[in-house]
C-alpha cells in the first residue's frame, strides 16, 4: 500500500511540476539606449519616449521598411475627389489594456495634442478645417487645401493614440498615465528609473493579419515580458551581453564593436541602412545664441571630422561629413550654403562673438556619458569654444535629466541652457514636413532650441506644396545663413544581439514586436 502512495505522490509531483517548467517565462532583455525619464510621447522628441511609445500605444498608419505609410490602427479609408475630405473607420478589436473600447474620441483628442511637437502633424492641422467624429468608430478630416502628406502624418513619429480621459486629465500639462492600446503593456509597479523598466505582453491587443514590415503590419509578440536594464557604462554592458545576462544593446557605441565580433554567438548589425544624422542645437531664446552672429561663430570652429571621430572612433566607415540639412544620400541632398563653415577659422568666430556683444557671459553646454556619443559631442564643443575665449560650463548628468533640462525655456542662470547635442534618423529629416531640425515655426512648439524664422518657414511650407531641386538648393543656403541647427555629420548605428533572438526589424526605431528568443 505504501509502495502505491509512494508511486501515486510521485506521480502527482511530476505532474505539477511539468507546467512550471513549460510554463517558464520567455523574458526578453535588453540595455536600452538610455534611461526613460518622459513617459508621455506627445512632450518629447527622445528616442527613448518613442521606443516607449512604441511599446504600449498604437498609431493610425505605421511606416514600412520603405518609409509608406501603412494602415495601423484603421480599417479603410475614404478620399474625396478634391482631396479635401478624409474619413476613416477604426478596425475592430481595438480597445486599451484596462478593457475599455479605443474610440474616435481617443483620436480627436491625441491629433492636436501630438503635433504640437511633431512638425508633419503640424503642418497638417494648419489646413485642417475640421477634426469630426462621424460616430465611435469613424471619424472624418476636413481640410482648407488639399495635403498629400495625410497619411504619412498620421504614421508621424509623434502620432500616438492615448486615452481622451488621460489627455484630458493632463491637462496643458505631462501625462503620467500609462494605459495603452499597443501591443505591450507598461508595469508601473516595476518600473524603477535610473534601473529598471518592465513592459508585459497586452493580451487585449490583436495584431493586424498582415505581414510584420517595419513599425506597420502585424505587430505579433512572441515573449512574455521585455525588461530594459539600465547599464551606464560601457564595459559592464558589454560584459552583460557576453556572460547572457541581457539579450540586446540598443545603440552599441562603436568602441563595443570589435570586442563583440569576435564572439559567435553574438550579431552586430545595423538595423537602419539609411544612417543617423548628428547635430548641435542652440537655445536660441537667450543671449548669446539669440543672435545669429553668435550661431555663425559657433559653426565657424566646427570641423565635423573632428566630432565625428569623437563619437564613432577613427574607423570613417562608420561615419560621413554632411552638410545637407535635408540628409546626404537622400533625393533631397543639397550642400549649398556650407561652404563657409568647412574648414575652421577661429579668427573669424572670435570677431563675430564680439559683433554679438558677447562679453563673457556663462554658456552651458548639456552633457551625458550616459549615451557616449553625447557626452564626446560635448567635450569637443567646449574645447572649441574655450579656444574663442567662451566662458563654458560643461553640464554632466543622466540622459533622463538632461532631456528634462532641455526642454525649459529659461535662460542658463535659472536651471535652462545654451547648448546641446543629439541625433536623429536621415529619413526623419529627409523631408521639409518632417524635419525637426528645420522646423522654425514662431510658437516656441517646435523641438527644443526653438529657433523662429518666418522666411525659413515660408521656404519649408512652399517646398512641402510645390517641390524641385532649385528650391532644396535655396532652403539648404538660407538654413546655413540663420543656422536653426548646426549640423556634425552622419553616422551608423549598430546595435547587437545575441543569437538566441531573433526578428529583430529593420525600422527607424528599434521595436520589440515580432523578436522571439530561444529558451
Amino acid at each position: 500500500m505504501r509502495g502505491i502512495v509512494g508511486l501515486l505522490a510521485a506521480l502527482l509531483l511530476s505532474i505539477g511540476s511539468a507546467p512550471r517548467a513549460a510554463w517558464a517565462e520567455n523574458v526578453l532583455r535588453v540595455v536600452p539606449q538610455a534611461d526613460l525619464r518622459v513617459l508621455d510621447p506627445h512632450a518629447t522628441q527622445a528616442t527613448i519616449t518613442r521606443i516607449h511609445a512604441l511599446m504600449i500605444y498604437d498609431q493610425l498608419y505605421g511606416l514600412d521598411e520603405k518609409l509608406e505609410p501603412q494602415p495601423e490602427m484603421v480599417a479603410s479609408e475614404k478620399v474625396s475627389d478634391d482631396k479635401l475630405t478624409y474619413e476613416f473607420t477604426l478596425r475592430p478589436g481595438l480597445v486599451w489594456d484596462n478593457g475599455q473600447k479605443v474610440t474616435t474620441a481617443d483620436v480627436l483628442a491625441s491629433l492636436p495634442r501630438a503635433a504640437k511637437q511633431d512638425p508633419m502633424l503640424q503642418v497638417m492641422m494648419k489646413r485642417v478645417a475640421a477634426l469630426e467624429a462621424v460616430d465611435d468608430n469613424t471619424f472624418r478630416i476636413r481640410l482648407s487645401k488639399p495635403f498629400p502628406y495625410v497619411e504619412a502624418a498620421l504614421a508621424a513619429n509623434g502620432a500616438f493614440i492615448l486615452r481622451a480621459e488621460d489627455i484630458q486629465a493632463a491637462g496643458a500639462g505631462v501625462l503620467s498615465t500609462t494605459i495603452g492600446d499597443g501591443p505591450f503593456r507598461f508595469v508601473r509597479g516595476e518600473y524603477i528609473p535610473g534601473a529598471k523598466i518592465v513592459y508585459e505582453r497586452n493580451r487585449n491587443y490583436v495584431p493586424r493579419d498582415e505581414p510584420a514590415n517595419g513599425q506597420a503590419g502585424g505587430k505579433h509578440v512572441y515573449v512574455d515580458k521585455v525588461e530594459f536594464d539600465i547599464i551606464p557604462d560601457l564595459q559592464t554592458r558589454i560584459a552583460a551581453l557576453v556572460k547572457g545576462e541581457v539579450d540586446l544593446l540598443d545603440q552599441l557605441p562603436h568602441d563595443g564593436i570589435q570586442s563583440l565580433r569576435s564572439h559567435s554567438d553574438i550579431e552586430v548589425s545595423v538595423i537602419s541602412k539609411l544612417g543617423v544624422q548628428a547635430f548641435m542645437r542652440m537655445n536660441t531664446l537667450f543671449p548669446p545664441f539669440n543672435d545669429v552672429r553668435a550661431r555663425q561663430a559657433l559653426a565657424s570652429v566646427i570641423k565635423q571630422s573632428d566630432y565625428l571621430a569623437a563619437a564613432f572612433t577613427d574607423d570613417s566607415s562608420w561615419w560621413r561629413e554632411c552638410f545637407a540639412y535635408l540628409g546626404c544620400g537622400t533625393p533631397n541632398e543639397s550642400e549649398a550654403g556650407s561652404e563657409p563653415y568647412r574648414t575652421p577659422n577661429y579668427e573669424r568666430a572670435k570677431q563675430l562673438l564680439k559683433e554679438a556683444g558677447y562679453n563673457g557671459e556663462r554658456v552651458v553646454v548639456l552633457s551625458s556619458h550616459e549615451i557616449p556619443l553625447i557626452g564626446a559631442l560635448a567635450e569637443v564643443t567646449a574645447d572649441e569654444l574655450k579656444k574663442i575665449g567662451v566662458n563654458v560650463e560643461l553640464a554632466e548628468s543622466d540622459w533622463g535629466t538632461l532631456v528634462v533640462r532641455r526642454a525649459k525655456q529659461e535662460p542658463p542662470e535659472r536651471g535652462g541652457w545654451s547648448i546641446f547635442s543629439s541625433s536623429t534618423d536621415v529619413p526623419i529629416i529627409e523631408q521639409p514636413a518632417t524635419n525637426i531640425l528645420t522646423d522654425t515655426r514662431c510658437d516656441k512648439q517646435n523641438y527644443p532650441g526653438w529657433p523662429c524664422s518666418e522666411k525659413l518657414e515660408a521656404m519649408r511650407t512652399d517646398l512641402i506644396d510645390n517641390p524641385s531641386p532649385a528650391k532644396v538648393t535655396e532652403y539648404n543656403k538660407e538654413l546655413w545663413a540663420e543656422l536653426p541647427t548646426i549640423l556634425l555629420g552622419q553616422y551608423l548605428q549598430p546595435v547587437a544581439w545575441r543569437k538566441v533572438v531573433s526578428g529583430v526589424p529593420h525600422s527607424l526605431t528599434l521595436a520589440f514586436w515580432n523578436i522571439k528568443k530561444q529558451q
